[in-house]
Order: C-alpha cells, then structure tokens, then sequence
C-alpha cells in the first residue's frame, strides 16, 4: 500500500499549504484594510489586485483544506477494484497536473515583470498602485504554484517507484 502512503503524504502537504495560505489570506486582508488609506489614488489602484488575491489565496487554500482528503478516499476506493490501474491513472492526472505547473510558472514571472515595468511606465498614480498590487500577486502565485509543483514532482516520482 505505499500508493496510499505516499498519496497521503501529498495530500496532507497540500492541506498544510492551504492551511498556511488561509492564514495568510486573512492576515493580509486585515492588514491591508487596515493601514491602506483608501482616499489616495495610489491604494485605491491596489484593491483590484488584493481583491483578486484574497479570492485566489482564499479560495484554493479553502479547496485543498476540503477535496484534497477526499482524494485518499478516492484512491483507497479505487485500490480496492485495481491497483495498476489506480496507478497509472493517478501518474498521468499528476504528470497533466506537473504540465500545467511548468506552462504557468513562466507566465507568473512574465506577468510579474510586465507589472514592474508598468509600474515604472505609469505616471497616474491609480494605475502605479494597480501595477504595484499585481506585483504583489504574481509573487504570491509564482511562490504558491513553486511550492505545489515542487511537492507535487516529489509525489511523482514516488509514483514512478511503485510502478517501476
């Protein structure tokens, strides 16, 4: 049963990110409303990005804390009918999953430098605020999806060294 025992060590990383992420959701949140002066033109540039931060952070840490245990449950279930097959299935939906990671990591830190440059590009500080705050996702998405990815190839090779 090592497909269980590796599945639940993914699983229960998954859920201690979304756990951390959780918490940092709410603490920037708090953080954010409370020291952002909102009549300057340069913070209220920032909610859009901080607003669409809050709802990703919030969001997918909210979604792994919940589905993810269920995901052993699944792979516990479908053991029980066929383990190759389970295996297998489970190896190609990770290595689809590792695809994407590697297609949207690139385009994280393109986006980040789009948005640097903007910032320095602006000269109305609405939109200096509004590149600054997309800034400040692109970082959070790129560290995320990196910390996934990193535990997610992790996984995949524990795969590989059932099937093997």
């Amino acid at each position: 049963m090592d497909l269980i025992k590796h599945t639940t060590q993914w699983v229960q990383g998954e859920i201690l990110q979304g756990r951390i992420g959780l918490a940092i959701g709410v603490l920037i949140g708090i953080l954010f409303f409370y020291f952002v002066n909102f009549q300057q033109a340069f913070n209220k540039g920032m909610i859009l990005p901080f607003l669409i931060l809050q709802i990703v952070l919030l969001g997918y840490s909210g979604f792994q804390m919940t589905m993810r245990p269920k995901h052993i449950e699944k792979i516990k279930q479908s053991i029980s009918i066929s383990k190759e097959n389970t295996l297998r299935a489970e190896l190609e939906k990770m290595q689809k999953d590792n695809n994407m990671y590697n297609t949207l990591r690139p385009i994280w830190a393109g986006l980040f430098v789009v948005s640097l440059i903007l910032f320095f590009v602006f000269s109305n500080d609405f939109f200096k605020g509004m590149s600054l705050g997309f800034v400040a996702f692109f970082i959070v998405a790129y560290t995320f999806d990196t910390l996934l990815h990193l535990r997610l190839k992790t996984y995949i090779t524990a795969l590989q060294a059932i099937i093997l």
